[in-house]
């Protein structure tokens, strides 16, 4: 007689055990399951949340791995993984103790006065080269500009991965591979962004203030808080996005087509497109009647509000810090605003986490009253300068990225 099958009772572990696994806090666990690092689903006939116990317990060896390795080498796997070992070198961006910087200095002291094109410059190298002169501004084909208008009621993100390669056919210098050459087409490429995104033609205007005009009613609060939130995105060290466009760079492709890569990279649900996760919440959260109690039953589910918590920032990420706080100065009367602080307040108190930068852009597209998408917008258009920085690094080395693989399959025959 066949045995009865056992229930895999050491399939799930609750909040509390995941996190007594990991010898974190239910926040840092939270922000694990955030970043997709961890699975959850829900407990079946209940709201609240189990996690996969195997995904928990592969993140505690992955740590015990690194933590055991030697400071230059190491289980390869490591690198690949959320927050590891570096896996290349590069001098564009720091994060360390909490803080963020892009090529030594604050980023959140540049998000106070600076503009997406001095901070472009900065995370480019541009020493001895004036990259967001007013020559360079992109000049659009007849062709070019007919499919602008024939794409004019996509989204904006559909529209930039639409017209960047034919935009790209256009640029009369995109080969030139010298310092110079690098920093005027990165100049013309970014400003064809904005000018994607935001639905009017190529200009030498500030990047802010053209997606000001276009994602909200223009009035000069929202375009500071515009500028400090690009400045604030522009970039993040080696993230999923800017790997996936160095990685394009390497190969010998061109600035246009490491955009286009980082994008692709960048809209997914657990990268940039995570904002739009926020504004959908936020929403949400307009129509309870008992706002605390909304969060609190998620927290309570082990579901807790999105964009709260950060592996790399595990006391507070600095650039939701700043924004909110350029926020709290400009709009701290806002209904939006108002609601989305009780939810941080409510998350600090009953859960211990903090916002993240993915947060801080989604309560600014609803204190702006922007379109759904509209965090996404801003969010693309500030790494576009990172991305296109990461780009010329990578073609400066002249080397290309092309890491081997643990093959786990079938023993060859």
């Amino acid at each position: 007689m066949p045995q009865k099958r056992s229930a895999p009772e050491n399939l799930y572990l609750s909040a509390k055990e995941a996190a007594a696994e990991l010898g974190v806090s239910l926040a840092t666990l939270y922000a694990y399951v955030s970043r997709d690092m961890i699975r959850s689903e829900p407990v079946p006939d209940s709201r609240a949340k189990r996690y996969r116990a195997e995904d928990v317990r592969g993140l505690k060896d992955r740590r015990l791995a690194q933590a055991a390795a030697p400071a230059q080498g190491g289980d390869a796997r490591a690198g690949l993984s959320f927050g590891s070992m570096p896996v290349l070198d590069s001098s564009i961006t720091l994060i360390a103790d909490g803080q963020l910087h892009y090529r030594g200095a604050d980023a959140t002291a540049l998000a106070r006065s600076s503009s997406l094109e001095q901070v472009a410059a900065l995370l480019w190298g541009c020493r001895d080269v004036q990259p967001f002169t007013r020559d360079a501004v992109p000049a659009l084909s007849p062709m070019l500009e007919k499919l602008t208008t024939e794409v004019a009621t996509l989204p904006p993100i559909v529209r930039c991965l639409t017209l960047l390669p034919v935009a790209a056919m256009d640029d009369p210098s995109i080969y030139n591979r010298t310092e110079r050459g690098l920093a005027t087409t990165g100049a013309r490429l970014l400003r064809f962004v904005a000018a994607v995104i935001a639905g009017v033609p190529p200009s030498d205007t500030p990047v802010h203030e053209v997606l000001s005009r276009a994602l909200t009613m223009g009035d000069k609060r929202a375009g500071d808080l515009i500028r400090a939130a690009l400045v604030l995105c522009a970039d993040h060290e080696l993230n999923a996005s800017a790997f996936t466009a160095r990685c394009v760079a390497g190969t010998g492709a061109t600035l246009y087509a490491s955009v286009q890569a980082g994008i692709c990279a960048a809209e997914g649900p657990r990268h940039g497109g995570f904002t739009s996760r926020v504004e959908s919440f936020l929403t949400d959260m307009a129509h309870r009647q008992d706002l605390e109690d909304a969060v609190l039953t998620r927290l309570r589910n082990g579901d807790p509000a999105p964009g709260f918590g950060h592996p790399l920032y595990p006391d507070g990420d600095p650039r939701a810090i700043a924004l909110l706080g350029m926020m709290r100065e400009t709009y701290g009367d806002d209904p939006a605003f108002l609601r989305a602080q009780r939810v941080i307040d409510v998350m600090a108190e009953a859960g211990g986490v903090q916002p993240s930068i993915d947060f801080a852009i989604g309560a600014m597209s609803a204190s702006l009253r922007m379109l759904p998408g509209g965090g996404l917008a801003v969010f693309v258009m500030g790494r576009t300068a990172g991305w296109i920085g990461h780009a010329m690094e990578q073609h400066r080395t002249g080397q290309m990225i092309r890491p081997r693989a643990r093959y786990t399959g079938d023993v060859p025959r």
